[in-house]
């Protein structure tokens, strides 16, 4: 087999308008984010907040005209929705059936104008009924991510607005299961080692995706020479959609006959 493939690059003396960028979205490459195993369907969501959009983003906003979204072996949907104002706005990408060995960069559509204060949040769905084990957010094929790589213009210095579980949160989780049953977690530990110390049974992986859900954030909102954002991004609330976005309208059309 003879190997064909390659790239082909184009190169002009005229500068063009604008120059286009790369955003991470989704959950930090941490293991603070973790999957339990034996389980048909997990969610983990990572926000983008409105805080981060409102110092990052100019007044006349970005468009974003291209979306690739990525997990690793467990991922089997992933998505970003679109919040401002507490209104959901129609998404920004979405795979319904993802997966991790058919990745592409996508085209969007329509471009996205994201504006600031804008909010967006990435959400990932995981199968780990064959792992007899949690886990763990990482950079390995056998960890887990949950990004959305969107691609944008006009370039801004904005590269990084993900989150995670805050620390206090995740210290107090561990404290908890230690105290009220007898797991072998304790807050001094590496979270790693909290994550394995636990027997994961159906209902303490549902408790462990509530304290995900109601719990506060650690906030990544980085240039990209990775120095953040002026602002306090610890313990951020997550961002709450509070009027969701109407179902699409049936495009099939409805013939009623009279009955003899």
């Amino acid at each position: 087999m003879v190997d064909s493939s390659g790239v082909r690059l184009y190169i002009t003396p005229e500068v063009r308008k604008y120059d286009a960028g790369v955003i991470e979205l989704g959950l930090e490459y941490t293991d603070k984010m973790a999957i339990p195993p034996k389980l048909e369907d997990f969610t983990l969501s990572g926000y983008c907040i409105a805080e981060c959009t409102a110092v990052s983003i100019p007044s006349s906003g970005i468009e974003i005209f291209g979306s690739q979204l990525h997990t690793h072996l467990t991922g089997t949907m992933i998505y970003t929705k679109h919040v401002r104002d507490g209104q959901e706005l129609p998404e920004l990408n979405r795979d319904n059936h993802y997966s991790t060995h058919f990745q592409e960069i996508r085209l969007l559509h329509k471009p996205v104008r994201v504006l600031p204060g804008d909010a967006l949040i990435t959400t990932c769905h995981y199968n780990t009924e064959d792992r007899q084990n949690i886990t763990l957010g990482g950079f390995s094929i056998t960890d887990e991510m949950c990004v959305n790589y969107v691609y944008y213009y006009p370039k801004i210095e904005l590269e990084v607005c993900k989150s995670s579980i805050s620390d206090q949160n995740l210290r107090s989780y561990f404290k908890f299961l230690n105290e009220w049953e007898r797991q072998r977690t304790s807050p001094e530990q590496p979270v790693s080692v909290n994550y394995n110390g636990a027997e994961w049974t159906p209902m303490r992986s549902r408790v462990l995706h509530q304290v995900y859900e109601q719990s506060t954030l650690s906030m990544q909102c980085n240039r990209s020479t990775g120095e953040r954002f002026p602002g306090d991004w610890e313990n951020r609330p997550s961002t709450k959609v509070l009027y969701t976005l109407p179902p699409p309208a049936r495009s099939c059309s409805v013939r009623v006959t009279p009955s003899s």
